[in-house]
């Protein structure tokens, strides 16, 4: 039985609902005398992070049941590997069907993928197909190359800002992970474009960040997954990837539409002794769901358990739309095995790299080889696996059978010189404003240069990544800990990596953090000078300086404060410094040094929504509603979803006497934010002002007496209701 209920989905049938009137039961396109009635529209969906054995068809029930349906109706590939467990490199390789030895992007934010690459957007684009995507994560947004081809190309991932319980502190998600947005986000951007785009044969590529740390399913899945949030996550994109599908449906195109659903790379959830991914190339993170279903297709619920790779995705997608393959392409196409046939791969093999822990942190890099049943990957340390007899890689056979190791190595090696770029490398593309925010992300090692040419040979040089992935999994369950405000448990991870480096920035950086949760804030003053004291002489960065700023507010040393804060802004502007800047001022009510600081934020960064907030709530208690209500609009336009934005309009609302629009507001708030305690308790105020609407009232106030008891606004709220506790 499913743990939850049955959302939209996007068939009334299990098996092969879709069928076209045509000359043949099987029609795929290239089959002998069958041919396509209209072009195929292609609908390629990727879930970041997902491993393989958490889908509901590969056998992790109960939580996929769109993608368990897709499926049912098209062809299972069960032993799909990635070839590389990080964001970009790897939708790298799905959207231009090469290995990253060839495409040449091998990390995230480190790289861009070079113009001369051809993507399967700019293929399908030359055939008339209309072209869109919409991404949800820093690491695949245009900057990065992967909008080649695409004629819309949405990656507005700009922050959402976190915010206590209280609306009182603001952490924002770029100090611990990378940006995103959530699937229904998503979809809220490519719905228009499909619907505008359904009478065309289109190419949509449809990127769902959720399941990627950290773990944070919207309502209800957080309820529904409370005991395994990773599962919510992917639940959650199931989710989403249904009402794309529905969409898809009422608009009449989903019968005619070849869909592809896959994932980047999987999650090492501790297996290996590795938390998240990027670091080894274990098949807890290589191995991930592939499903392929054509439209019309018969042989519905076909499992295929031959190893296939996402670098065949686009061959596959050209040769089932009867279009011819490029000679560069690097993967085969699928179509012969979704027919029936099983070809012989053995002899070209499965490719798969890491060279993050090189370029991100120093260590030895990793490449490997997968020939079934084996496995060969090359480091500092090899190792070497039988898939098939040992398919969680406990049993390394480097040491008790050493000829068949190097045997493979010696065809890795060959497989290098026969794939690799012919450049020989592939140059880096960064930015020192990216450096510093993968360094502050902890994404990238502090100090140093980055290589600018990745050679194609195998080494063995570095540490071994195998025996250092567990600094990485105490950063991240730190940080994971951190954006959860458990200052405490973070702190314990923090302490052990400041155990093996004591003088790490990124560490320190961490423990300031977690110093400020608990409100220690001469200890984060100190941790924080510990960083100034360490850095090279000149080398002090304007966000170093914001940060020593905002601590000094928090202590209530407002003359530092403003000092620190002036001095990160001469040395380099931002948003951040003078959003803290404007908090000084208001504590000394010097309201237009406030005002002149608030602009400068939003001049530097509009969409700096808690800013534009504090504006506009600004600008209504100066009198001036015109210029609060055109802030307010701005704000729900740019960012709908914020809870916060709803809230503080719907008291603007009432101050103007539109008690119903404040009413629609503030649950809008509380249905975004069901924790949202002030606006639970004005929704109590507002409908105690009524007699006709005391039931509702007393509804609001059950529900806010029952998540926060103990608060200030419950006890208000039942002298409200005249004392009685909302009983009645």
């Amino acid at each position: 039985m499913a743990r939850y209920p049955t959302f939209r989905s996007f068939s009334n049938q299990t098996v092969a609902p879709f069928k076209f009137l045509g000359c043949c039961a099987l029609i795929l396109v290239g089959l002998t005398g069958c041919r396509q009635p209209e072009r195929w529209n292609v609908l390629l969906v990727t879930f970041d992070t997902t491993r393989a054995d958490r889908i509901g068809a590969y056998g992790n029930e109960g939580v996929t049941p769109n993608v368990d349906r897709l499926a049912a109706e098209g062809v299972l590939f069960a032993q799909a590997r990635t070839a590389v467990p990080i964001t970009a490199p790897s939708h790298s390789t799905i959207l231009t069907g090469v290995y990253p030895i060839r495409h040449g992007v091998r990390d995230n934010g480190l790289f861009k993928l070079p113009s001369g690459q051809v993507t399967l957007a700019e293929i399908l684009a030359e055939k008339g197909y209309a072209t869109a995507a919409a991404v949800g994560s820093f690491p695949l947004t245009s900057q990065f190359g992967l909008d080649q081809g695409f004629d819309f190309f949405d990656d507005e991932v700009d922050v959402e800002p976190f915010e206590d319980l209280l609306t009182e502190r603001h952490l924002p998600k770029m100090e611990l992970f990378f940006d995103e947005r959530r699937a229904g986000r998503v979809n809220d951007v490519l719905f228009p474009w499909l619907t505008e785009h359904a009478s065309e044969p289109f190419f949509a590529w449809a990127h769902y960040f959720d399941p990627h740390q950290p773990h944070e399913p919207p309502a209800p899945f957080d309820q529904l997954f409370a005991d395994d949030l990773y599962n919510g996550e992917i639940a959650y994109a199931d989710d989403s990837f249904g009402r794309l599908l529905a969409h898809l449906q009422q608009l009449g195109v989903l019968e005619r539409t070849l869909v592809i659903f896959t994932a980047d790379h999987g999650e090492g959830l501790d297996e290996h002794r590795e938390s998240t991914h990027s670091m080894l190339l274990y098949d807890s993170t290589l191995h991930v769901p592939l499903i392929i279903r054509p439209p019309a297709f018969e042989a519905g619920g076909m499992v295929v358990n031959d190893m296939v790779g996402t670098v065949d995705i686009v061959p596959t997608v050209l040769e089932l739309l009867g279009f011819d393959l490029p000679d560069s392409l690097q993967g085969q196409s699928l179509k012969p095995w979704m027919e029936g046939a099983s070809p012989d791969r053995t002899s070209k093999g499965l490719y798969a790299e890491t060279l993050s822990p090189r370029l991100s942190h120093r260590w030895g890099e990793l490449r490997a080889l997968i020939e079934p049943p084996y496995k060969y990957v090359h480091g500092p340390r090899p190792e070497l696996y039988d898939l098939v007899n040992d398919p969680r890689e406990l049993d390394d056979l480097s040491g008790s059978r050493p000829e068949l190791a190097q045997e493979m190595e010696t065809r890795l090696q060959r497989f290098l010189r026969s794939h690799a770029a012919p450049d020989r490398g592939a140059a880096t593309e960064i930015d020192e404003e990216t450096i510093a925010r993968l360094q502050a992300l902890g994404y990238l090692h502090t100090g140093g240069a980055v290589e600018e040419v990745v050679d194609e040979r195998l080494r063995s040089d570095g540490e071994a990544p195998q025996d250092r992935v567990i600094d990485i999994s105490a950063m991240s369950n730190a940080k994971e800990a951190l954006y959860q405000q458990r200052p405490l448990v973070a702190m314990q991870f923090v302490d052990q990596l400041l155990t093996a480096a004591p003088n790490d920035p990124a560490y320190l950086e961490m423990k300031a953090i977690g110093q400020l949760q608990m409100e220690q804030y001469e200890e984060a003053a100190a941790t924080l000078d510990r960083i100034v004291e360490l850095s090279v002489e000149g080398m002090v960065t304007a966000r170093l300086l914001v940060q020593l700023g905002a601590v000094a507010f928090y202590r209530g040393d407002l003359i530092e404060a403003e000092s620190r804060l002036f001095q990160g802004i001469a040395l380099e502007p931002s948003a951040e410094a003078h959003h803290v800047l404007a908090h000084v001022f208001a504590t000394q009510n010097r309201i237009e040094e406030q005002v002149e600081q608030l602009t400068a934020t939003l001049e530097l960064e509009p969409s700096y929504l808690t800013a534009r907030l504090d504006l506009a709530i600004l600008e209504a208690r100066r009198g001036n509603r015109a210029a609060a209500q055109a802030h307010f609009d701005k704000a729900l336009a740019e960012q709908p979803y914020f809870s916060r934005t709803h809230y503080n309009l719907g008291t603007f609302l009432i101050a103007s006497g539109d008690l119903e629009a404040a009413e629609r507001r503030f649950l809008r708030a509380v249905e975004l934010d069901p924790n949202y305690l002030q606006a639970r308790y004005a929704l109590v105020a507002l409908y105690s002002t009524r007699p006709e609407r005391r039931s509702e009232a007393e509804r609001q106030f059950r529900e806010l007496k029952a998540r926060f008891p103990e608060s200030a606004e419950t006890t208000r709220a039942a002298l409200l209701l005249d004392g009685d506790g909302g009983n009645g």
